[in-house]
C-alpha cells in the first residue's frame, strides 16, 4: 500500500476558517483504499490531541491518520513567530528523528517546508492554493509581500526538485509554464471542490422556508420578513471584511430587513466589530465566530444570499458549498470565480471593489432571487465533486507509489 505524508499545519478535526484545510479533508476523506495518508499537521486543540501523539480522526465513515507537529489558534490568529516557521522547525526535528522514513510519497501544500526535504528523492508534490503573484499586489497581505524576489528564488531553486505541481488557478499554471517551460509537463490545474455529504439543498422549496425560519431564530430575528446575507471565511485582509460591511450598509440603506451573519474569525475581527459600530449597523449585524462543517451547511440553507468581498483568491470552497445547498452568491471577481456564478443566473459578479457596486449587486440579486436559488445554483457545482476532481491526485499517486523503490 502507497503511504502517502501530508506536511502541511492543518487540524482535520478542526474548525479552523481556510479553504486549504478544507481541501486537505477532502483529500483524507475521499482517499480510495489502497491509498493510506497521514497529515502531519498543526493541532487547534493540544488537550484532545497533544502535539507528538498520533491520532485517528473521523471524516465521514473512515478514520485518518493525524500527527499533530505544533499547536495553532483556532481562531486564524497570528502569533510573533509565523506558523509556517514554527511548523518547519517542528518538521525539520521530525525527520531528523527518521520520522519520514515510513512514507512513500511527500505532498506539501506550501512551497517553504520543500526546502527541508529537497535532497529526499522520494515523490514529491506540491499544491499551490494560489497564484502567487499576487505577492506583488499592494491588496495583498500575504507575508511574503514584503520580499516578492525571495519567495520566487525559492521557488526557483524548489520547483526542479517536486515532482508535480497543481495549482487551483489556471492563471497560476500558464504563468508557470511560461517561467518554466522545461517543467511544463509538471503543471496541473485541480480546482477545489465541495463536500456533498454535508453541503446539500433543502428537499423542497417548503423545506427552505423552513431552514430560513429555523436559522431567523438561531440568529434572534423575530421578523420573518428578514433577509439573512451570510459570509463565511476568515477575517483578515484578503476578505476584506469592510468592504463587506460598507456594501451592506449601503445595501441597507436602500432595502429593508436586511441582516448581515459572519462565520469565522481572524486578525480583523475587533476592526469589523468597530466598523459595525461606526456605521451604525450593529444590530444587523451577527457574528457568529468558528463554526463546524455542518452548522456552516445548516446556516447556508438558512440564508438567502451568500456575500464574499476578497481582494484575491484562489478557488473559494466556501463560495462552493454556498452553491452547493442551493444559495445564490454575490462576489467580487477574483480567481476562478467566473467559473462557476453567473450574473443573473446563480449570482452576481462584482466588476468594482467599493461598496457602491458591491450594494449594487446585493440589491440586483435580492430582485431576482426566487429565479436563482435552488437548481441554478447546485446545477453551477455538479463538476466540482471530490471523486470527479480528486482521481488525477489519487492516479499520480499510484504512480509514483509504483516507480517508488522498496
Amino acid at each position: 500500500m502507497a503511504k502517502i505524508a501530508i506536511l502541511y499545519p492543518s487540524d482535520p478535526a478542526g474548525n479552523a476558517p481556510s479553504g486549504i484545510d478544507s481541501v486537505i479533508r477532502g483529500i483524507l476523506k475521499w482517499a480510495p483504499p489502497d491509498l493510506e495518508y497521514t497529515l502531519l499537521g498543526a493541532t487547534t486543540d493540544p488537550v484532545s490531541r497533544p502535539v507528538g501523539l498520533e491520532a485517528n480522526v473521523k471524516l465521514g465513515q473512515r478514520e485518518v491518520r493525524f500527527l499533530p507537529l505544533v499547536a495553532m489558534d483556532a481562531r486564524a490568529g497570528r502569533g510573533r513567530v509565523p506558523l509556517v516557521v514554527r511548523y518547519m522547525w517542528a518538521l525539520n526535528r521530525y525527520a531528523e528523528h527518521k520520522g519520514l522514513a515510513a512514507f512513500n510519497i511527500l505532498d506539501f501544500h506550501r512551497v517553504e517546508p520543500v526546502w527541508l526535504c529537497r535532497r529526499d528523492p522520494r515523490p514529491k508534490n506540491l499544491i499551490v492554493h494560489q497564484d502567487m503573484s499576487i505577492i506583488r499586489d499592494k491588496d495583498c497581505d500575504i507575508g511574503w509581500r514584503h520580499a516578492p524576489w525571495l519567495y520566487e528564488l525559492i521557488e526557483h531553486a524548489l520547483f526542479s526538485r517536486v515532482d508535480h505541481i497543481f495549482c487551483v488557478r489556471q492563471s497560476a499554471v500558464l504563468r508557470y509554464e511560461k517561467i518554466y517551460p522545461d517543467l511544463s509537463n509538471r503543471f496541473s490545474f485541480i480546482p477545489t471542490w465541495v463536500d456533498a455529504s454535508t453541503f446539500y439543498p433543502p428537499p423542497n422549496p417548503n423545506d427552505r422556508t423552513y431552514s430560513r425560519a429555523e436559522f431567523r431564530a438561531t440568529v434572534g430575528l423575530t421578523d420573518p420578513k428578514t433577509r439573512i446575507l451570510t459570509y463565511v471565511g476568515r477575517l483578515d485582509k484578503q476578505k476584506d471584511p469592510l468592504l463587506l460591511l460598507n456594501g451592506f450598509h449601503e445595501a441597507l440603506s436602500r432595502l429593508r430587513n436586511l441582516h448581515l451573519v459572519i462565520i469565522g474569525d481572524g486578525v480583523l475581527r475587533q476592526n469589523a466589530e468597530a466598523a459595525c459600530k461606526t456605521l451604525k449597523i450593529r444590530e444587523h449585524v451577527s457574528f457568529l465566530g468558528v463554526q463546524s462543517a455542518v452548522q456552516i451547511a445548516a446556516a447556508l440553507r438558512g440564508s438567502h444570499l451568500f456575500l464574499l468581498a476578497s481582494a484575491y483568491e484562489g478557488m473559494p470552497v466556501a463560495v462552493l458549498e454556498a452553491l452547493a445547498t442551493g444559495l445564490p452568491v454575490v462576489s467580487t471577481n477574483v480567481g476562478e470565480i467566473p467559473l462557476f456564478v453567473r450574473n443573473g443566473v446563480n449570482g452576481e459578479i462584482i466588476s468594482n471593489r467599493t461598496p457602491s457596486a458591491m450594494a449594487d449587486a446585493i440589491c440586483a440579486a435580492l430582485e431576482q432571487l426566487e429565479l436563482m436559488t435552488g437548481e441554478p445554483c447546485t446545477a453551477s457545482v455538479t463538476e466540482y465533486q471530490p471523486e470527479k476532481v480528486l482521481h488525477l491526485l489519487f492516479d499520480i499517486h499510484r504512480r509514483q507509489a509504483a516507480m517508488e523503490p522498496g
